[in-house]
């Protein structure tokens, strides 16, 4: 779709994460410049991601820009060219192939990467973990993976936008992380290993273990009762290097307390670096509590494990909340299958309009729209 306007069109290609929980890519394009925002990886071991072949088929873009640093957002970087300008946080680079060169992205503020204005700010989700805003047209958000609720990712406002690229990986589930705290307690009777990614959930579900003796059956003793793996302590320590605007006031001495405390030999609640492959701990019971592979899917079925959600997605409140803030007037639900409830509540770019019309759906082609970032 073009319109004709003043302002200079954009086309908008998810080339990757319309429809469907998927990895992230998306590809920004004006007669002048071509940026992509993330570089996402297969979400389930073994599989490929046909986005790249797609990308080089369509052009190399001038600059990469990466929102955080989890596997679906950064796992398909080695497959595109290294001499393309990279740009992320410090903490994201930490997950780039090794040797990748990279310029810095801010944690807040504005920036120009190839004659684009580039405003970023923290998204709520994981370490240093931003979204995006570019300056063209009346705006163009893009949240990456972000979370309201965070009790430790501070989630900055952003400015306004006509059009909304956003995270709404769970659908138009709208439960609170309060309600999901309370039902994961039911999980915790028995010791319980948790594999979480180290640089995301982990320091949150640490804090709450502890913050929560009387609910989570094992009495007075939370903090000795816990432990984390090296990768999760490692990260924690990288959060608490961080500046600390880069996380919710209040629970630095907390924090510190989970690095001081010996890890416990018999923990009840052990939280482990996820790395997606593995699936059982012996002596413990596994619990899951974001996406799952197929293989975890099977386990969960077979009664091997359990699963229950910790928001670290928006709710559906949460896109309401999101849209209202940025003053947008086309949204791109992202990382979900899209159901005609999504166009009955919110204005749907022209893409997912189409896909929304069936029900359930998944976008197996890239999908693109030239427009004037004007909704």
């Amino acid at each position: 779709m073009k319109q004709t306007t003043r302002e200079e069109p954009v086309k908008i290609t998810v080339l990757s994460g319309l429809g469907a929980k998927a990895p992230a890519a998306i590809l920004i394009e004006t007669t002048k410049v071509r940026l992509l925002l993330d570089a996402g990886g297969p979400l389930d071991p073994g599989t490929a991601c046909e986005w790249v072949s797609d990308l080089e088929r369509r052009g190399w873009p001038d600059a990469i820009l990466i929102s955080h640093d989890h596997p679906d957002h950064t796992g398909s970087l080695a497959q595109l060219p290294s001499d393309i300008p990279l740009y992320c946080t410090s903490e994201t680079a930490r997950a780039l192939p090794a040797g990748r060169r990279w310029r810095a992205l801010a944690s807040r503020g504005e920036q120009r990467i190839a004659g684009v204005r580039v405003t970023t700010g923290q998204a709520g989700h994981s370490l240093d973990g931003v979204w995006l805003h570019l300056a063209l047209g009346q705006g163009i958000f893009y949240s990456g993976d972000t979370c309201l609720e965070s009790a430790v990712f501070p989630f900055d406002p952003p400015p306004t936008a006509a059009i909304a690229l956003l995270d709404t990986s769970y659908g138009r589930y709208d439960q609170s992380l309060a309600a999901a705290q309370a039902a994961m307690t039911d999980h915790l009777k028995h010791p319980t290993v948790m594999p979480v990614p180290a640089s995301g959930r982990a320091a949150e579900i640490a804090l709450w273990f502890i913050d929560n003796s009387e609910s989570t059956h094992v009495g007075d003793e939370n903090l000795t009762r816990l432990a984390l793996d090296e990768g999760c302590h490692q990260a924690l320590a990288r959060l608490l290097a961080l500046p600390d605007t880069l996380r919710r006031p209040g629970i630095d001495a907390r924090l510190r307390e989970l690095l001081t405390v010996p890890p416990s030999a018999t923990p009840h609640l052990l939280l482990v670096d996820d790395d997606g492959l593995r699936n059982t701990w012996p002596g413990f019971h596994t619990l899951h509590s974001g996406y799952l592979t197929p293989s975890r899917r099977r386990q969960v079925a077979a009664g091997e494990a359990t699963w229950q959600r910790w928001n670290v997605h928006p709710r559906l409140t949460d896109i309401t909340t999101l849209m209202n803030l940025l003053q947008a007037q086309e949204l791109w639900p992202l990382f979900t299958e899209l159901t005609p409830e999504w166009q009955r509540d919110f204005p749907l770019s022209p893409p997912a309009q189409k896909l929304a019309m069936v029900t359930p759906t998944r976008a197996l082609h890239p999908t693109s729209e030239v427009c004037n970032a004007a909704g």
